[in-house]
């Protein structure tokens, strides 16, 4: 019987470990820039006089909770 150590597993779980931080990594930025993205165009409509103060401060409220 051969009882030579292989690294094999330990790469791969290496790599999936490594894969699954990216992944999370690039979610929790993609998410960040959406919540952005909508608070602009909150801001657009209240510029533009389609929403008022007060609904954009109960808007932004929601979408931040």
């Amino acid at each position: 019987m051969d009882h030579t150590f292989s690294f094999f597993p330990f790469g791969a779980l290496f790599c999936l470990t490594l894969f699954c931080f990216v992944a999370v990594r690039i979610f929790a930025i993609r998410y960040r820039y959406r919540d952005n993205k909508q608070m602009d165009r909150l801001k657009d409509l209240v510029i533009k006089g389609e929403l008022t103060e007060t609904e954009y401060q109960r808007l932004k409220n929601l979408l931040t909770k």
